[in-house]
């Protein structure tokens, strides 16, 4: 018989409960206003999912909930001896937008 080496027993559930998992998905913005934003990145993001999104740029970070709308493959890039990897683009809606955010987004886009 195996020893059991966990700090804590598991008990099993017997009915379903869901969760998510948040994952770093480098994202470069494409274009942005005031509603929504299109990003492009190299794994799949779900239409319909919520994503918390840290948009980076000099002088300023924005925190944003969004929703994915649409996300589409727009190319292959070539990996050397692997498979390539297939690069996508995501439609994103805002959800709940903070105006000074957005407004602090736009302006550092625009610099």
């Amino acid at each position: 018989m195996e020893q059991e080496r966990r700090r804590a027993v598991r008990h099993p559930v017997p009915s379903r409960v869901e969760g998510t998992v948040t994952a770093e998905i480098a994202t470069a913005l494409v274009d942005v206003s005031a509603t929504g934003a299109l990003v492009e990145h190299q794994h799949t993001m779900r239409p319909g999912y919520l994503y918390r999104v840290r948009f980076v740029a000099p002088e300023t970070a924005v925190d944003l909930t969004c929703r994915a709308v649409r996300s589409f493959v727009v190319r292959a890039e070539p990996r050397g001896d692997e498979e390539a990897e297939l690069i996508y683009r995501t439609g994103l809606d805002f959800i709940e937008p903070d105006a000074g955010a957005i407004t602090r987004l736009l302006a550092a886009t625009q610099a």
